[in-house]
Order: structure tokens, then C-alpha cells, then sequence
């Protein structure tokens, strides 16, 4: 089974489904030896009335978003590969290409492509090429494995994204946090059958795991995510969260590299000043104060600026501490700059990306197909606000087909497509 993006097949597949009575030569196997009604179960929920510029929503598998991550981790590791990291993370992945059921009919129709993953001989000198290669063709086979404990795939999933912020050097207080919570809705009987697992509750309710080892949080996978379907709707009341880092109460936030709290309202005083310093000679904001025209790569240009100035330093401005300090939701610093200055003129980023692809497909020769596959490309950058070729080979663009990027355009298409994109990333 596969979904239908055609209207008229839709209807040629009903119609063949739903012929009259008088066309039945075998009335003797209908109930009460008439066709009265027709049930017709649309296996996957097809909105053929959904306009074409309705943004797709993003829904990776679980089990496919831990692959992925952890093929991150070994991309990292990929320089040593004689690291204990490398190889356990390796050996994960190997293990979870073993769930991937080879009696499914459509993993059959991509075995003779994928095939060599299943042996060991692949797994012993890994290059960038294998990473794309198990990240496009084997990854989104793990769709199709069955019996997902799904509490502990994401729990899963969550250390494993910790683990690889905390190697690139990201602010994992987000991640942190999000994992501190579904330890700490955990029941006291988890502990009492176990006492040590007491150890990796504690440690993952510390500051320490902010800075923890992926040996640590290996640890922590192996003591907890298969007891996550205990897990509880609430969290337990007199247990203590003690990540300092991640913390905001009582009006201040504490920041991940300040030793002190810092209140809201200094907060926002830094953050304003800061960005009135970096406006007030430029030229975008000058051209808008003076009611002129100002391009959207300007604009994105000025959006730029703001995330590299502010990014950075003691401020560590982010959409996060903006929505903490100013109790405002903002999908962009551009939306951020709008309210501080009271600039009608600014645009939401979002709203650039949408006029950008709408001229570009315009500028175009593309057909209905191709607009709708780019309209739902359109839909994906807005949410990443970047765009790479694998990308395209993940949901939600997969509803397309798995082979919609090569059936679709051509090469030198993809290319333009992602030389596009890259002008308006941030």
C-alpha cells in the first residue's frame, strides 16, 4: 500500500471498488443478496482537499531519529575509529540494523541496495560515503520493525541527542532538562526492585550530567529506558531537580555560563542595549527608520548579524531566554527586533522563506508535481531553516515516494534547489 496524490486515481480507485449492484454477477455473496452501501477504509488518511501551500508536519520514527543521531555520534568519532565511542556506537547501530524485518515486501525491494549492511565486512573501516549511505537507504527502513518499546526508544533517543550536544560543544540544557523530567516521573518501585539504579536517577537529577561522558550516559540508557514505562503523568513532588543550569524561578534565569543568577529584568536590559548598539548604525535598519525599501536578503542579512552578536559572549541570547525573560513566543530575532523597535517594517522570517519560494518556483519551469514536492521542501526549511540533500530523503517528504527526488527532477535541478535554500538559511 502506498498513499495516492492524484485526485482522479483516488476516484478511479473507488469507482472500481463501489460498482452498482446490477454490475455484480455473484449476488449471492451479498448480505441480503444486495449492494446497499459501500465501507471504504483509506488506510493513509489522504486529504485531497488540503491546499497545496498547508504546511506538512514533521514525523520522523523514533527508531529512525535515533539512527540518525547516532550516526552524528560516529561521524564525530570517525577520525579515531579505535575509540571505545566509535565502536560502541557502532555496534549499536549494527544492532539496530538487525531490526529491520527482511520478510517486509517493501524492505525485499530494497535489499539488493542496502544488502551489504547486513555484513560485517562493512562495518569494519567506515568512510562519509557509508555515513550517507545508511543515513538515505538504511536509516528509513527502521519504519518498518515492529514491536517498538516506544517509552524507551525515546528515552533513548533523548540521551543520545544529549550526547551528541554535549560533544559538539551545544547548549544541552534544553535536551537536559527534557531527560531529568522523565527520570524523575519514575516510581519509587523502579529503585526498590533495583537499588542501583539509584545511582543513575541521582546523577541524572545533578548538574553532572550537563558535562557527562557518553560513557555516563551509556550508563544511564542501559539502567532506565526500559523502565520508562513506569513512568508516571506527573513527576514526583518531593524529588528534587537540581540542574542549576537549567533552573529559571522566581523571576531569573541561570544561565549556563554565569555562576550567578540573573533576573529577568537585567536580563532584558543587557539584551536591549545590546542590540540597540548593534542597530544603530546599520544600514538595513537606517533605510526601514527612513520608511525605504530594504530587500529580504538584507533582512535575513540583519537576522544573521543578530544570532552571531548575540549568540555569543555573556548574554547567550536565545528564542528560549527570550520567551522566559519577555513571556513572548517569536519564531525569529528578526520578530524580536520588530517588537523592541516598533518597526512595522520588519517582516517575520517566516514570511520571508514563503515569498522567496513562491518567487522561485514561479521563476521556474515546474510542474504540479514538482511544485507540490517543493511546497512541502518549503514547509521543511522553515522548520530547520536550512536545507541539505538528506533532507529530502526524510519524512515528512517521504509521502512523496522514496524515489520522488530522482523521479521528480534532475540533478542540476536538486542542485539549484539547494544553492537556493543556502541564501536564506541562518
Amino acid at each position: 500500500m502506498r498513499p495516492i496524490h492524484s485526485r482522479i486515481k483516488l476516484e478511479q480507485m473507488i469507482g472500481r471498488g463501489t460498482r452498482v449492484h446490477e454490475a455484480c454477477k455473484m449476488t449471492n455473496l451479498l448480505p441480503n443478496g444486495r449492494k446497499e452501501g459501500f465501507l471504504i477504509i483509506d488506510f493513509w488518511e489522504n486529504d485531497f482537499n488540503k491546499p497545496p501551500e498547508k504546511e506538512i508536519a514533521q514525523s520522523l520514527p523514533v527508531l529512525v531519529s535515533i539512527f540518525n543521531t547516532r550516526l552524528k555520534l560516529l561521524e564525530h568519532f570517525l577520525d579515531d575509529q579505535n575509540t571505545k565511542a566509535f565502536k560502541k556506537t557502532s555496534a549499536d547501530l549494527q544492532k539496530m540494523v538487525t531490526l529491520i524485518p527482511l520478510e517486509n515486501f517493501s524492505v525485499q525491494k530494497k535489499y539488493p541496495l542496502v544488502e551489504r549492511a547486513w555484513t560485517d565486512s562493512f562495518w569494519g573501516y567506515l568512510t562519509y560515503t557509508d555515513l550517507e549511505f545508511l543515513k538515505l537507504h538504511v536509516g528509513p527502513l527502521l519504519r518498518f520493525a515492529a514491536g517498538t518499546d516506544v517509552q524507551a526508544a525515546t528515552f533513548v533517543s533523548k540521551v543520545e541527542r544529549l550526547k551528541l550536544k554535549i560533544l559538539q560543544g551545544k547548549d544541552p540544557t534544553k535536551t537536559a532538562q527534557s531527560v531529568a523530567e522523565d527520570v524523575s516521573r519514575l516510581p519509587k518501585f523502579v529503585y526498590e526492585a533495583d537499588p542501583s539504579k539509584e545511582t543513575s536517577r541521582d546523577f541524572c537529577l545533578s548538574p553532572a550530567i550537563m558535562n557527562a561522558s557518553p560513557d555516563e550516559l551509556d550508563t544511564l540508557i542501559s539502567a532506565l529506558a526500559d523502565q520508562m514505562r513506569y513512568r508516571k503523568e506527573r513527576a514526583d513532588t518531593f524529588l528534587e531537580i537540581d540542574l542549576q543550569d537549567l533552573i529559571e524561578t522566581r523571576g531569573y534565569l541561570i544561565l549556563q555560563n554565569r555562576e550567578e543568577p540573573i533576573y529577568y529584568e537585567e536580563y532584558r536590559q543587557q539584551v536591549n542595549q545590546r542590540v540597540l548598539d548593534l542597530v544603530a548604525e546599520h544600514p538595513t535598519i537606517t533605510a526601514l527608520d527612513r520608511g525605504e525599501a530594504v530587500s529580504d536578503m538584507q533582512l535575513i542579512e540583519l537576522e544573521r548579524t543578530l544570532r552571531e552578536e548575540l549568540g555569543t559572549g555573556e548574554i547567550r541570547f536565545s528564542e528560549e531566554n527570550f520567551r522566559k525573560a519577555y513571556r513572548m513566543q517569536v519564531g525569529s530575532l528578526l520578530e524580536f527586533l520588530r517588537e523592541l523597535l516598533e518597526l512595522e517594517g520588519i517582516p517575520d522570517y517566516q514570511e520571508i522563506v514563503k515569498r522567496q519560494f513562491a518567487g522561485y518556483i514561479e521563476s521556474q519551469i515546474f510542474n504540479g508535481s514538482q511544485i507540490s514536492f517543493l511546497r512541502a521542501v518549503q514547509s521543511v526549511f522553515v522548520q530547520k531553516r536550512h536545507l541539505k540533500r538528506t533532507d529530502l530523503y526524510d519524512p515528512p517528504l517521504t509521502s512523496f515516494g522514496e524515489d520522488a527526488v530522482e523521479r521528480l527532477f534532475t540533478d542540476e535541478q536538486i542542485e539549484d534547489v539547494l544553492k537556493f535554500a543556502e541564501k536564506l538559511a541562518i
